[in-house]
């Protein structure tokens, strides 16, 4: 009885141990105890629940760990970070650090991530860029911002698509099959209307060019010379006559003026009275006397002493 107790300790004793030293040499490796490592420093405004022992990943792989997370003051957080040795010679001193969260749930993390450009390794001790991550409580408040903000659009866009099914509305008058054709209608006779237009301006350009080179009426106007010349003579002339026109159209209006004032001949017999009733009576008279002497010459014809002459006159007449 009593050997097997001693047995049962033994095997008790025995099992802690080896459970001691494995538990021993996990947390060992895990905190790089047992290899040659060393560290690097990221500042940062806020940690967001960063503590040392969490992990340090590189491209994704873990590289050592947090050892040390110290506040510089009311704005600096100093994190110190043990690294393999193993990665030193591909992280560079632009390399950038960053807090991040294993998992969507999981204990934070620092992550570092490698810059484009070309630089050194880091050193033992060296500090690196750090980029301050966005604390849940940030994109809480940004993401409640920002709802609120879809909020009112969809309040908006609401109130839009309530108007828009209203008649006459702008959709109405889109929908509108007739107005369409009529756009469409417009459209093609804007298109005749610039084809037209265009055929005109190359007839514009047809007629210009004719008109530079001398061609027509207006191109002789514009680049004969010699036509130009007897052009501006023949102005002159129509100048002259114009002047001659107006000296007799003068000298008329000045004759037309004394006939009216009864000066002259003219004016005498179309303005005195008198002198009319005289010229009417005197041709009253030369009338008379002229039937009178009618009267004799056809009295003499059968006269005994005249009516042989006037028969061998007579005769002379008819045989012409």
């Amino acid at each position: 009885m009593e050997i097997s107790k001693n047995i049962k300790v033994g095997v008790f004793v025995l099992t802690g141990t080896g459970l001691l030293i494995i538990a021993l040499y996990l947390i060992g490796a895990k905190q790089n105890f047992f290899g040659s490592t060393f560290e690097l420093q990221a500042k940062f405004k806020t940690i967001n629940g960063l503590m040392p022992g969490n992990n340090v990943r590189f491209t994704g792989i873990d590289i050592g760990t947090v050892k040390e997370v110290e506040i510089i003051n009311d704005s600096t957080v100093n994190v110190v970070m043990v690294i393999e040795n193993k990665v030193q010679q591909f992280i560079k001193k632009n390399a950038i650090a960053n807090i991040g969260t294993d998992g969507l749930m999981g204990n934070k993390l620092i992550n570092i991530t490698s810059s484009d450009e070309n630089a050194k390794s880091v050193e033992d001790g060296n500090t690196i860029i750090s980029f301050n991550p966005i604390g849940t409580d940030a994109m809480m408040r940004t993401l409640e911002i920002s709802n609120q903000n879809i909020k009112d659009i969809t309040g908006d866009i609401k109130i839009i698509a309530n108007r828009l099914n209203k008649p006459n509305t702008l959709w109405s008058i889109l929908m509108d099959t007739t107005i369409s054709e009529n756009l469409r209608q417009a459209i093609i006779n804007i298109n005749i209307t610039g084809e037209r237009a265009a055929v005109i301006a190359g007839d514009l350009k047809s007629i210009v060019k004719g008109v530079k080179s001398g061609k027509g009426t207006a191109g002789k106007l514009l680049t004969d010379t010699l036509f130009a010349q007897k052009l501006n003579q023949t102005m002159i002339n129509i100048q002259s006559i114009s002047d001659s026109i107006s000296t007799i159209a003068s000298n008329f209006k000045i004759i037309s003026g004394k006939i009216n004032n009864g000066n002259g001949t003219v004016g005498a017999l179309l303005n005195d009275t008198t002198l009319s009733n005289n010229l009417n009576q005197s041709l009253l008279n030369l009338k008379y006397g002229t039937n009178g002497f009618n009267e004799n010459m056809e009295a003499l014809k059968v006269s005994w002493p005249f009516k042989k002459y006037f028969k061998k006159q007579k005769k002379a007449t008819l045989k012409k």
